[in-house]
């Protein structure tokens, strides 16, 4: 149909390689003159999308979408949702098509969120399918700045079992990029403590765990207490007049994953000796304190006192 409109073949190449869109200094470099160029504006065949663009091939394409944002907007960056769909996530947020431009710049392009930031390095940038795109590190630590911490955290866990991206890849450009207020700074910094922990950072959790505890007015627990039927081995927290344990889990991701089953084993064993164990995360403490408070006031008032 294009063909038909008599829209020279020079323009239709062009178009085709930059998702359907012409700037009108391409126009005339290929030897439209500027009035030819407007006559096609006025009978609609080239339709104006931003500042001497056009769209001469439509498209619902978002890669498309994408290529014409880039076009248009100098300095543009595939970023955010729409980075993650370009970089073939292994589990994606909902689309929205954004770029990212420098911060002293303002732009708008239809269709597509325009971000403005200064802090975007070209060591945080790839290319995909030719477009500029945030690789895959800084469009993870972007989404943590848009997404929900639960989205975020799932994405970013789907990156490492993929073998898409390390903790300690994230760790660093959290350190680089956080500062007060700075949007992914916090979920982050969040996923990256909790896949990280130690000795020392389980002497951290427990104390600020005992912190929750208080501050929602529950009874202080019995720190370290020991296991009834094994000897040595102890609990971090207990309420034994009530047979319920409190295990504060600060071991590291990839050791989390592998003692999972051993832990359900020694929780099926406290519950055949009539106790009832929990176990709270790094990120429980720091994103989701009211809900361990809120839990465990519930078991103690749901559980009676050993005789």
């Amino acid at each position: 149909m294009l063909a038909e409109m008599g829209i020279p073949f020079e323009v239709l190449h062009l178009a085709s390689k930059q998702g359907g869109y012409v700037t009108r200094a391409q126009l005339v470099d290929i030897g439209m003159s500027t009035p030819a160029i407007d006559r096609r504006v006025a009978t609609r065949d080239f339709t104006v999308v931003a500042p001497a663009l056009y769209q001469v091939i439509p498209s619902s394409d978002h890669v498309d979408l994408m290529r014409g944002a880039l076009l248009a907007l100098p300095g543009a960056v595939v970023s955010h949702e729409s980075a993650a769909h370009l970089l073939a996530f292994p589990q994606l947020p909902k689309l929205r098509p954004t770029v990212t431009v420098a911060s002293r710049t303002t732009h708008v392009f239809p269709g597509v969120l325009v971000r403005r930031c200064d802090d975007l390095a070209p060591t945080h940038q790839t290319t995909v399918q030719g477009l500029r795109a945030t690789n895959v590190v800084r469009t993870a630590f972007d989404l943590g700045g848009v997404l929900n911490i639960d989205e975020f955290d799932s994405i970013a866990e789907a990156l490492l079992l993929g073998g898409r991206m390390k903790v300690r890849h994230l760790d660093r450009i959290t350190s680089e990029l956080a500062r007060r207020g700075k949007p992914g700074a916090v979920a982050s910094r969040s996923f990256v403590e909790a896949r990280s922990g130690g000795p020392l950072d389980a002497t951290v959790l427990e104390r600020r765990g005992r912190g929750v505890l208080a501050s929602g007015g529950l009874p202080v627990p019995v720190a370290q207490y020991p296991i009834p039927w094994d000897d040595g081995r102890r609990f971090d927290d207990a309420y034994p007049d009530f047979m319920f344990a409190i295990e504060w889990d600060s071991r590291s991701w990839h050791s989390q994953q592998a003692a999972m089953d051993a832990d359900r084993a020694r929780d099926r064993e406290a519950a055949i000796h009539g106790w009832i164990v929990v176990r709270f995360t790094w990120r429980d403490v720091t994103t989701h304190p009211a809900a361990i408070a809120a839990t465990v006031s519930s078991l103690l008032k749901s559980r009676r006192p050993a005789s």
